[in-house]
């Protein structure tokens, strides 16, 4: 009996020594978790670019002259600064706006984020490109991570069965010696499967799949990185990167309803019926866009309603035979080829509507309203949509968790009075603005105005205006 309490004691204290070193191989996981969850809302997750707060990329080594001092500024940045730390009292000059306190982060935790920041930073430098990829571990990472987890399990269960081996031949020969009945020898399967060892494996798979469910439940419905096909290759780099449109031009509704609208193919005919080659695939796109609008780009007028299919198709083959009329003549074989699989593409499409694929979706319970924030608020599209304008395929890029959209309204300052919020520390961009008139009547926020008036304080938060109400999301 003391030999198996024995072999129990010591598989379980190589658990408790094994799982630190176990969840140390996914740490930069770990910390994009926590990274998304505390720090997306502020800091740009290619580390390169500022937001709200700055690049991180080098961070670490801007601490490195104060060892331990990045914990401190991480939980309280404004006590660190007030302590006379040079560096806290830099960042604090970079942006009057006071960094969010995570007093309840663990030095595990932080160093989880660090790390997560380190491999990020470095995938940067070497020269990883692709806006797609911009908030996803490395391939490398995601996978050695689980296989360095298993090989020490395997080394555990190991160990395990080779100290019963060797208990249960310490108890064999007590027994001889004592004259008794010696009990058969164990094989090392024979070990593993003893009542111990099941019993301990049953504890970790219990405790292994209540972490997996939690996990599981907390991710339900949410789709960071989704960044699905689109019937029409569209690239933003091209439209809102290269040639600078304005998200509000296609996307009109974003400044004056609750949802930014998918633009209809007329508003693409406005541009394209002069520029009807694309930089990128030429007309292969393009006559998606034409078919789906009834476009005609020969004459650049809509064709009539009741055409039929077969004279549309004429119509478009034409316009690709003279658009291409110069290679056609130097290959004609091969400019048919890309004519008639162009003309297939839109078979069937004439005059309907693009089927977009939708990319952000918020549950059924959860309001959200784009005027409020876009308008009234001035938040940048970037903060939550990401750098739309770096990616040619469109990816989720924010959590849009409800823990997300909190930090948002805990950190974000309203416009409370002329010229308030005119650093980096608020949607304003810099400029001189006129208060919300809203929020000028002294009579619904006295005290706020009295202590902004008496220097008490920098500003006033979304949070502290009512912005973490539950009606004020979820009805």
């Amino acid at each position: 009996m003391i030999y198996q309490r024995l072999l129990s004691f010591c598989a379980i204290t190589l658990l408790i020594v094994m799982l630190p070193n176990w969840s140390m191989a996914a740490d930069a996981v770990n910390g994009k978790s926590l990274f998304l969850e505390k720090c997306a809302s502020c800091h740009n997750i290619n580390m390169v670019s500022d937001m709200t707060g700055p690049a991180l990329q080098t961070a670490q080594e801007n601490w490195a002259e104060y060892p331990g001092a990045i914990y401190e500024w991480i939980r309280n940045s404004e006590g660190l600064a007030a302590s006379g730390n040079p560096r806290a009292i830099q960042m604090v000059e970079w942006s009057p706006s006071a960094m969010t306190a995570f007093e309840n982060l663990k030095d595990a935790q932080i160093d989880d984020i660090l790390e997560f920041v380190k491999e990020k930073s470095s995938a940067k430098a070497s020269g990883a490109t692709g806006t797609t990829e911009d908030t996803k571990i490395t391939k490398s990472e995601s996978e050695s991570s689980p296989w360095l987890g298993y090989s020490l399990v395997a080394v555990l269960l190991l160990a395990i069965a080779l100290l019963g081996r060797y208990i249960n031949s310490l108890t064999r020969l007590s027994q001889q010696q004592a004259g008794a009945v010696v009990t058969a020898e164990k094989s090392i399967l024979g070990v593993l499967l003893g009542p111990s060892v099941v019993k301990l494996l049953i504890f970790v798979a219990v405790l292994f799949g209540g972490y997996t469910t939690v996990n599981n439940a907390i991710d339900m419905g949410r789709q960071q990185d989704y960044a699905p096909e689109q019937p029409i290759n569209f690239s933003h780099k091209i439209h809102s990167g290269d040639n600078g449109i304005d998200c509000q031009y296609c996307h009109d509704g974003a400044r004056r309803s609750k949802h930014s609208v998918i633009p209809a193919s007329n508003t693409c005919i406005n541009c394209h019926a002069n520029i009807q080659k694309g930089s990128k695939d030429g007309t292969k796109e393009l006559i998606k866009v034409y078919a789906a609008s009834g476009f005609n780009p020969l004459s650049n007028s809509y064709l009539p309603e009741d055409m039929s299919g077969e004279e549309r198709a004429n119509v478009y083959k034409k316009w690709l035979r003279k658009t291409y009329n110069k290679e056609w003549k130097e290959n004609e074989t091969t400019v048919n080829k890309m004519i008639d699989e162009q003309l297939a593409s839109i078979k069937g499409t004439y005059s309907k509507p693009i089927e977009w694929v939708r990319v952000h979706n918020l549950p059924d319970h959860v309001y959200f309203n784009h005027a409020q924030h876009v308008t009234v608020g001035k938040v940048k599209c970037e903060t939550c949509h990401g750098e739309v304008a770096e990616m040619d395929v469109v990816k989720q890029h924010s959590p849009l968790s409800m823990g997300w959209c909190i930090n948002c309204h805990r950190q974000t300052e309203v416009q409370f009075k002329d010229g308030l919020n005119e650093g980096k520390n608020s949607p304003y961009d810099g400029k001189k603005n006129k208060a919300n008139a809203y929020y000028t009547d002294y009579k619904y926020y006295e005290q706020y105005h009295k202590e902004l008036d008496d220097k008490k304080r920098k500003g006033v938060t979304v949070e502290e205006i009512g912005g973490l109400e539950c009606q004020k999301c979820h009805y």
